[in-house]
């Protein structure tokens, strides 16, 4: 056979060194692994800086608590605990808060920017803390701060209202029973006023009133009865001392205070005192003796006609010789026992009434004793509803402070930090990894390319050992 000399080209060299590698396909796949990692890397590296900033927020531990005492009322008591030991954790609803996309929405809208834009951020708890720590990421270190800003700014104005709603919808329902508690509250109150007007008694300061009157009167019969006891006593010894009773004495004051009956007993004294005299010159037959007998019972006659007409009959015989005029001293006692006995009738006439007033005084007190107990019962619903009602006004009012009980106060501990320089993209970082790309696919082809040898030297040991 003759040989035939081929001349060689740069195609068709080539040509050769494609076959050559298509019959090398691992070699082939490293290679284009290579370029990938390597376009991969530089794409990374191409890429527009990022920077980041962060901030964190805590949330305190403890609660607060205030009390506010109410003259005749009690006490009301607002309590705000600490958020945590309730059996869920505040810190992670502020996060899930914070990644929502109603308050990202709203923390683009203040950088006008699209929620695509804006980016979501990312938030860490710190563990055993009431720490959360938010970062965020941007073209810029100013946009990157603004957005944290945005964020923290965001989540302030949705907790204020969520607790303005709160605090809106438990002052809704707290009024409606406030409602139905001034509705009660009306009710006792008109039940009072209509006792009141159907009744007797109007305050229970009445029966205590009328019950000390009764006390009082009580009081002033026995001191009544002792003094009348005492004028008694009085009056009959001054009766049985001058000889007359009281009933006497007034008459005989009565007769020495008529001039007609003091001129005939003057007569008739000066009558007695003639003839008393001319009998002891002459005899009873004397006509002067006769003629002063018939002016003496003349003188009687128109005394005793006289006494029966002013104090009644058979009451002169006891005056005829009673002069209270020319004895001084016992006209003084005479009027003395006329007054005791005078302001005995009084007091006695006194005690007669003051007896009565205390009989229809118990009378009314037994009606105002049964009023009063209808009156204490209904004022005692209308004290309870009272205080039910102040009591719901003032948690009302109190509520209203308590703003931090479901959602607890957020604090900045640490502003939006400020980047000096970008987070990415990070040449060491493309480089290292594209070293252990390149590393890990080179040993992966590698084991692929010795795989029988692989499996034969692990399939023989098992062999030479049996």
């Amino acid at each position: 056979m003759g040989t035939a000399l081929q001349v060689t080209t740069p195609y068709s060299r080539f040509r050769a060194t494609i076959y050559r590698w298509l019959h090398r396909p691992y070699l082939a796949a490293c290679a284009i692994s290579y370029v990938v990692i390597t376009l991969l890397v530089i794409a990374y590296l191409q890429k527009a800086p990022t920077y980041k900033s962060d901030f964190d927020i805590v949330l305190p531990g403890t609660g607060a608590n205030s009390q506010v005492n109410i003259d005749e009322v009690g006490q009301v008591v607002s309590s705000t605990s600490a958020p945590f030991g309730k059996g869920y954790n505040p810190r992670v609803n502020y996060k899930e808060m914070i990644k929502s996309r109603n308050l990202l929405d709203n923390a683009a809208k203040t950088l006008n920017l699209t929620a695509r834009e804006f980016g979501n951020p990312k938030v860490r708890l710190t563990e055993q803390t009431s720490i959360l720590n938010i970062e965020t990421t941007g073209k810029s270190a100013t946009l990157a701060q603004n957005k944290a800003w945005a964020i923290y700014d965001a989540l302030q104005a949705q907790l204020d209202h969520l607790r303005a709603d709160e605090v809106k919808r438990r002052d809704e329902s707290i009024k409606a029973v406030l409602d139905q508690y001034r509705e009660r509250l009306n009710a006792t109150r008109n039940n009072i006023i209509d006792f009141q007007q159907r009744s007797l008694i109007v305050s229970a300061e009445q029966l205590q009133r009328e019950t000390a009157t009764l006390s009082s009167i009580k009081e002033k019969m026995v001191m009544i009865q002792a003094e009348i006891g005492q004028g008694d006593d009085y009056v009959n010894q001054l009766s049985v001392d001058l000889g007359v009773s009281p009933a006497m004495a007034g008459q005989a004051f009565l007769l020495q205070s008529d001039s007609e009956f003091r001129g005939y007993l003057s007569e008739l004294t000066s009558s007695a005192s003639q003839l008393s005299e001319y009998r002891s010159r002459w005899g009873d037959g004397h006509p002067k003796v006769k003629a002063e007998f018939a002016r003496f019972e003349y003188s009687k006659q128109s005394l005793r006609n006289r006494s029966q007409g002013l104090v009644g009959p058979n009451a002169a015989h006891i005056f005829t010789t009673l002069d209270l005029k020319n004895n001084p001293k016992r006209a003084q006692l005479f009027a003395d026992l006329i007054n005791a006995y005078a302001v005995k009738k009084g007091k006695e006439g006194k005690l007669v009434e003051l007896n009565q007033a205390q009989i229809l005084l118990n009378e009314k007190i037994k009606i105002y004793a049964r009023e009063a107990a209808e009156l204490e019962r209904l004022q005692r619903e209308f004290d309870l509803a009272e205080a039910v009602f102040t009591s719901a006004a003032a948690r009302l009012e109190a509520s209203k402070a308590d703003v931090f009980a479901s959602y607890p106060i957020v604090q900045l501990m640490t502003p939006p930090s400020l980047a000096f320089k970008a987070v990415s993209p990070k040449k060491g970082l493309a480089v290292a990894a594209a070293l252990f790309a390149m590393i890990f696919t080179s040993l992966a082809i590698f084991m692929v390319n010795k795989r029988r040898e692989i499996v034969a030297l692990v399939v023989e040991k098992p062999k030479a050992k049996g």
